[in-house]
């Protein structure tokens, strides 16, 4: 097979020329329902080792982009082909699942959870509990608005007696009377009118 980049002397194969082997690999192994992570697992390593070297995050990110294969799924390829204990394994998935002290990757297996005959009575207490908690949030809030309104109501009622008393003071018909002060009073309700929206 292909040699491992692993000196730091060593030079690795062109990264065209490992993408190219590691399609044709992929290709071929899906063609042939083939174990191909045991294939393209030590290209793998040379284009890591050989363009990214210390650069492990650009490696999975150029593996995911060029590949469509995620930094998980790279790295189990890589593991399981150069994992001793890995060729005791049957295939890919058990060596996912095996625990580590058995030479596994360790990952939990994924897909439906199992449900126990308990599990749907908690989840409709749960459900219930949500709900509750929505509908009292829904309340607080509502209050919380019927309170601003309240407030917002008082704050212009306020301003609209203070300025009937004022007004009856700074009118420009009444005997202390002033324009630029009656103009001065009409800016300021406006202001705290809309600030008290």
């Amino acid at each position: 097979m292909t040699a491992i980049v692993t000196a730091e002397g060593d030079h690795a194969r062109p990264l065209g020329v490992l993408v190219a082997l590691i399609k044709e690999g992929l290709r071929q192994a899906e063609a042939a329902a083939q174990p191909y992570y045991e294939r393209i697992a030590p290209l793998l390593i040379e284009a890591r080792d050989g363009h990214f070297r210390g650069d492990r995050k650009g490696f999975y990110a150029w593996g995911e982009k060029t590949f469509g294969k995620s930094q998980t799924t790279l790295s189990s390829y890589i593991a399981f082909s150069s994992h001793d204990a890995g060729k005791s394994f049957k295939n890919l998935q058990q060596f996912r699942a095996a625990p580590k002290e058995l030479g596994g990757l360790g990952h939990k297996p994924q897909g439906k959870a199992l449900r126990r005959e308990w599990t749907a009575p908690v989840d409709a207490v749960a459900e219930q509990a949500r709900r509750d908690a929505f509908r009292l949030v829904q309340a607080d809030a509502l209050t919380r608005a019927q309170e601003r309104d309240a407030d917002r109501r008082l704050a212009h009622r306020l301003i609209d007696i203070g300025y009937k008393v004022l007004a009856k003071e700074l009118h420009p018909d009444k005997l202390h009377g002033d324009r630029e002060a009656m103009a001065r009073l009409n800016r300021v309700r406006s202001k705290l009118k809309h600030w008290g929206m």
